[in-house]
This record gives structure tokens, sequence and C-alpha cells, in this order.
């Protein structure tokens, strides 16, 4: 059985490439032509040059240069017919490029690289350059975290029409063009042999990448192309995992690996107080003592200070990486350890009690009060008897706005 050209390989190691049989396309029906008469053109180029013959296992360069900066796509259609998006890919992601540079796939910073393998025959490679993003392209990026370089679900002819229809309702031909580079694959020998991979991690569900290629998701148990595999583990909220394995026709290779989480960044943070020792929360959480130094996770923070005598006190506090948030802040003490209410209505002159004993009419305001909790008995000759409970705190009003309800 025939399989498709293109690998990737990830750190000098293969991808291993999906089984797939079809006869090769025409090329007329994959082409796109550039509209005549651009001004706005672009250029794709191998590294061995149009009509080049490549063996299974060279690796492959793309090189390519528009003449405005531009959108760049660029796609793969192998002889069995398979079409696989190179440009953008998981490693590549922002395909906006400059005017009159040579751009290169992989580049020499890449840590992966392109790699022939079968079918034999003729390679097509497709590039559209386009003022705009173009949307029927743009979706394929959401596939990226699955399949770096995605697999695109349709037939070579109904993908070239598809593209064909999007790029047609651009109002100008001078906001796109096309070009392609052809090159042939010679015969090369296959192997289908296969060997037991098991792979766990702690958490479980981790998403499992072969040689770059999406696996599944742990726990998995499955078959594998035998050979020198890398294996990586991505989960979010912890740290990737990649490791080497050797799969066998004689033994189970086994993945078994618990997970790191990421720490969460932090900034630092100071916080003083006139008088000392005020107890700190940071978002409801204690946090320790003025004067206080030390890490805490960046963000936007709710930080208060409480120390008897004194009023609280409540700020925000932006809290960024590498730099240092302060807060130094003069408590104003209590005046008086008791507390008030300030009671309204609607209507007015309703008779007030707390405790159950009578305190006036509103609007009314209730002083010397210790702090504590309060029944407070609102009545009107009218109205239902409003009844709830308040909470008095040393050196506070308490504000207590109420609308009586007519009896019906």
């Amino acid at each position: 059985m025939k399989r498709r050209l293109l690998v990737l390989l990830i750190l000098g190691l293969f991808i291993i490439p999906t089984l797939i049989q079809g006869a090769e396309p025409e090329l007329k029906t994959i082409i796109i032509e550039p509209p005549p008469g651009a001004e706005f053109k672009v250029d794709v180029w191998t590294d061995k040059g149009d009509n080049a013959k490549y063996n299974v296992g060279e690796k492959l360069i793309i090189y390519f240069k528009v003449t405005q900066d531009a959108y760049v796509y660029i796609w793969d259609i192998n002889a069995n017919g398979e079409v696989r998006l190179i440009f953008p890919n998981k490693y590549n992601q922002d395909n906006f490029v400059r005017a009159n540079i040579v751009y290169s796939i992989p580049s020499s910073r890449d840590t992966y690289s392109l790699k022939i393998a079968p079918p034999a025959g003729r390679e097509v490679i497709h590039i559209l350059a386009s003022k705009t993003p173009i949307s029927t392209l743009e979706e394929y990026k959401g596939m990226m975290d699955r399949d770096p370089f995605p697999l695109i679900p349709q037939a070579p002819e109904i993908f070239t029409d598809k593209v064909k229809r999007t790029i047609e309702i651009v109002p100008t031909p001078t906001q796109w063009t096309t070009d392609n580079a052809i090159f042939y694959v010679a015969e090369g020998p296959t192997s289908t042999t296969t060997g037991r991979l098991i792979v766990e991690s702690n958490p479980r569900g981790a998403s499992i990448t072969l040689d770059g290629r999406f696996l599944g998701y742990t726990p998995y148990d499955g078959q594998v192309p035998v050979g020198r595999h890398t294996v990586r583990l991505d989960l979010a909220g912890y740290q990737p995992y990649t490791t080497e394995v050797n799969v066998t026709t004689t033994q189970i290779s086994r993945i078994d690996v618990r997970l790191t989480p990421i720490p969460a960044a932090t900034g630092r943070l100071i916080v003083e107080s006139n008088p000392r020792g005020a107890s700190i929360t940071l978002d409801g959480r204690s946090l320790g003592y003025t004067p206080y130094d030390g890490q805490v996770p960046v963000g936007r923070h709710t930080v208060r200070l409480d120390l008897a005598g004194y009023q609280p006190y409540t700020t925000e506090v932006n809290v960024t990486p590498n730099k240092t948030a302060k807060i130094d802040v003069k408590l104003n003490p209590i005046l008086s350890m008791e507390g008030e209410f300030n009671i309204t209505s609607i209507p007015s002159n309703a008779e007030v009690f707390i405790n159950g004993e009578r305190k006036g009419k509103t609007t009314l305001r209730v002083k010397k009060l210790k702090p504590g909790r309060y029944q407070v008995t609102i009545i009107k000759p009218g109205y239902e008897t409003f009844v709830a409970y308040y909470e008095v705190f040393p050196g506070q009003t308490t504000n207590i706005n109420i609308s009586l309800n007519p009896i019906r």
C-alpha cells in the first residue's frame, strides 16, 4: 500500500505517514492560476529547483518570496491526491510576511525538518499570497494542536475549487496571486511493521503527539510503527513532557509519567502600615502581617488590612512580573468603639424598633450602638411590617434605606 509524501521530522525524528491509496490528480484540476496582469507576485521553489527528483528519506526545504506584504498559504498535494497545509503550521502560525524577503520552510531557527516519504510520483507545492487573510484556509489553524501540518479532509479538486470560490470575491486581482513548484519522488522501500505502545499520565487526558503527529489522549494503548520515536504529552496547566521511545515487535513499550504543574507567575508585593502589625488578606485569604515583603501571583488583587482599634483599609493592587507593587498606608483610628444606624424609609414617618425597643420615626439616626447584630423593625399603618437584621461595626455608620410595601 502506498503512503503519503511529506513527513515531518521533529528534532531529527520521523512522523510516520498516514496510509492512503489514490490516483495522481490531473495537474490542471489542482492548480490555481495567478490573475493575469497582476502587479502583486509570489514565487515558490524547492532547494533542488523545479521538476527535481527526490529520493525517499531526503530532506526538503521550501523557499518563497512575495513582492508585497501579504498573508501566505502553502499546501502540498502528493501523488495519491492527499492535501496537507504546510504553511502556516503549528510551529509557524504567523503567516503574514514582508515583501522581497526570501523565507524558507523550515527556517534555520526551526526545530523540525521536512523529509521525503512515499508514494512515488509527482508532488505539487502550491502557494497563495493575499493582501487579506483567506477564511477558507485560516480555519485549518484550529486543527494544528492535533496535527501540526493539518491534513485537508477533501479531494484535491474539491479543495482547490473551494479556495478558488473564496478568492474570487476579492475585489481586485492585485490583492492575491499564486505560484507552484513541482518535483518528483523516486520509488523507495516502505514498512508498515508495528508494535504496541502504552502511554499513561497523571493526571489523565494529556494529548499525545508521536513525532509531531497527534496520536490520542492518555491513557493510550495501541499499535504504532516500529522504530525510535519522539513522544510529547501536553495538558493545560502542566509543563509539556517529551521523551524518546523505541518501539519493537517483541516487547510492549510503555511511558508512564507524572506531569509537573506550571508554577504560577509571581511578582513582588510590599505592604506597610502605620502602625505595624495589621493583618493582611489578599483576595480574602490571609497573607500575613505588616510589614510584608514577598511574592504573590501576578494580576489584580484586593488587599485588606485589619488592626484592632483602627478602621479596616481596603485597596486594589496590580502585581506584574519583575516589578515591585507597594502599599504604604496610615491606618485611621476608630474614635469610638460604638457604631450607629442611619435609617430612612419610603414613605417616611414610620416607627422604628431596635431589638423590640422603640427608637423613634424615620428618618432616624440611632447612635451609640455596641458592635453586633440587631433586629430592625419598621412599622407604618397601611404598609407591611418590615423586619431584618443588620450589623453594627465599631466607629462606622450603617445606612438602612427601606421602601415599605402597601397592604393590598
